[in-house]
């Protein structure tokens, strides 16, 4: 029954216009031309890149497999990156691509931006200018704005190492502007990458440290409804006896 089935089924079937020249032609064409969607041979010499650099052990530890290597690559090509800058300002937070914040400037001025800088202890103003169409856009962001998003502080209460005042929080101040500026107005700087990886740390770290507050509340709740609910019992007891 199932082997009449089967032939039922192929004699359905129409026959393929396509004989095996064409199709080894259409094959050959999809390993080497080069169409809007990718370029074969680059995709193949940046797989071939990755194999290596997975095998060298040389590779940031966010760097797990082939794949991974590879997307990076992708990613840093449709920005005009290199092969090292791409292995070097690209990796992986939360499974998503990230850059590095001191290569932000680099990508902006790559799509043709030309970056200033206004700072002060507690904030940072970006002006961002076209260079092509002389368009500017600014933006600012404050210790205030890191404090109300749950950046600066760990789940201890304690300011972390990067937020308190010196050269790393004016780094962390200046990688949230032009983050903040760059998903607000100017996206396609980035292609692919998800983010400016220092300031998605910060972000992923206050909502996991929500969660955990959030968590803790609800048990504490519970916590005390428990202890009501065995008072209650207690005193019920209590005038059973009596």
């Amino acid at each position: 029954m199932a082997e009449k089935a089967k032939e039922e089924t192929k004699q359905e079937q129409a026959p393929s216009v396509l004989t095996d020249d064409d199709k080894r032609e259409l094959t050959m064409k999809i390993k080497t031309e080069k169409t809007g969607m990718m370029d074969p041979i680059a995709y193949e010499q940046m797989k071939a890149i990755a194999r290596d650099m997975i095998a060298s052990k040389s590779l940031p530890s966010t760097f797990t497999n082939v794949q991974q290597v590879q997307m990076a690559l992708m990613a840093g090509r449709e920005m005009g990156m290199t092969t090292m800058e791409s292995l070097n300002d690209l990796y992986f937070v939360g499974g998503k691509l990230q850059i590095y914040g001191k290569a932000t400037p680099a990508a902006l001025r790559r799509a043709g931006w030309r970056i200033k800088f206004e700072d002060t202890e507690d904030a940072c103003t970006a002006t961002i200018t076209n260079t092509k169409t002389g368009e500017e856009i600014t933006d600012t962001f404050t210790l205030k704005d890191a404090e109300l998003s749950g950046f600066v502080k760990d789940k201890y209460g304690n300011v972390k190492i990067g937020w308190q005042p010196g050269a790393n929080r004016k780094r962390k101040l200046r990688y949230a502007v032009l983050s903040q500026i760059i998903h607000t107005y100017v996206p396609e700087v980035l292609g692919a990458v998800a983010g400016i990886g220092e300031y998605s740390e910060d972000y992923m770290a206050a909502d996991k440290l929500d969660k955990e507050y959030r968590k803790a509340q609800e048990e504490e709740k519970r916590a005390e409804k428990l202890e009501k609910l065995q008072n209650l019992e207690n005193m019920q007891e209590a005038e059973v006896t009596e």
